[in-house]
């Protein structure tokens, strides 16, 4: 049972304790216990109403180790994110962590539970901290399939991935349902769309070339192999994985720019980057280069130009994550696959423009 305070416990006034809710109540404070835990079939509903009502009366809230220490649910939800080696920047600063994080706190929250936020390019340390904490479930993101079993096979509690990608090892077994996109398709729509609009050299632009950015780029080089006329080639470019190392990327990109060129970043925060950086040395978008990006975050909408993009529901990667993590915590086992992958959707905007053909 969980008890939320309803008076102010700020400003100096010291939250209410069992022995202090016992002598009001005129109880033993295993009787009040009793009560807080769930345990009333030898309290009377007299003493029961009786505590209760001082309980939010006098804002008792029970803290998290006890419930542990008597073997109720921790109600904590661990959401960890692994990101890459060389990645420099704060995972929070990227929009799209930002918003998936933020919708799953408010469904968790929603459902009672509290969430904690872990995150490391070191997956040993991610593996120490949800061994260390008494988590009901994970709910872990960007990890590989078979970090993602590792973690099950660590603390055997349900485990929900987001955007897993990979092959699991020899000898695994898969106990872990994972959300993704269509990751495929979103590079072949942006890309079958740029090459009708005649781009001749497009750039599929990314940190590197793995992960889902990889099953992008695979997209990009069938719609390629399917639609690309003999003048028109896509090709890959590893941007790095931190700003300095992006900066010289677009420094390299704006050297080699060509005639009818579009660069496809896989990551909409790296194509706002781009954009910002060609503008601010006189380059005209989409008149001198045309700019796509992927995931459709809210910024993309108010950039100047308005980025052409791939859209991703990420509230429903989020909410479904939640819904399926609290299914097992709960014990309720349903019929599904153990790969659930989301549509994607092509957002024209201004970034790109149709080129004019050759006379």
């Amino acid at each position: 049972m969980q008890w939320l305070p309803h008076r102010n416990i700020s400003g100096g006034k010291i939250m209410a304790t069992i022995k202090e809710i016992a002598q009001r109540a005129g109880v033993s404070t295993t009787t009040v216990s009793n009560v807080i835990h769930g345990k009333t079939k030898k309290v009377s509903p007299a003493n029961i109403q009786k505590i209760e009502n001082l309980i939010r009366e006098m804002g008792y809230v029970q803290k998290m180790g006890l419930r542990v220490l008597n073997k109720e649910k921790s109600q904590l939800v661990a959401v960890v994110i692994n990101y890459h080696k060389d990645f420099k920047d704060s995972i929070i600063g990227d929009p799209f962590y930002g918003k998936i994080i933020g919708f799953i706190e408010k469904y968790v929250q929603e459902l009672g539970y509290y969430l904690m936020l872990y995150s490391a390019k070191d997956t040993d340390k991610i593996f120490q901290m949800v061994m260390g904490w008494d988590v009901d479930g994970v709910i872990a993101i960007s990890f590989s399939k078979s970090n993602c079993e590792k973690i099950y096979q660590l603390i055997n509690k349900p485990i929900v991935s987001i955007d897993a990608y990979g092959e699991l090892d020899a000898g695994q077994e898969n106990h872990v349902l994972n959300i993704g996109l269509d990751d495929e398709s979103g590079g072949y729509l942006m890309t079958k769309y740029l090459l009708e609009c005649g781009y001749e050299h497009i750039q599929v632009c990314a940190g590197r070339d793995n992960g889902v950015d990889h099953l992008r780029y695979m997209g990009a080089q069938r719609a390629a192999k399917d639609f690309a006329k003999k003048k028109q080639k896509v090709q890959f470019t590893a941007l790095g994985m931190n700003y300095a190392k992006r900066k010289e990327s677009y420094a390299w990109l704006l050297q080699r720019k060509k005639p009818k060129a579009a660069l496809f970043f896989l990551s909409d925060l790296y194509a706002l980057e781009a954009i910002s950086f060609f503008s601010s040395r006189g380059v005209k978008i989409p008149e001198e280069i045309g700019i796509a990006g992927y995931d459709n975050i809210s910024y993309a909408e108010f950039s100047v130009p308005r980025l052409t993009t791939i859209s991703q529901n990420v509230e429903q990667k989020a909410s479904l994550a939640v819904e399926i993590l609290m299914e097992r915590i709960n014990g309720v086992e349903k019929e599904r696959e153990n790969e659930i992958m989301l549509p994607v959707t092509l957002i024209p905007r201004r970034s790109v423009q149709p080129q004019q053909e050759e006379k």
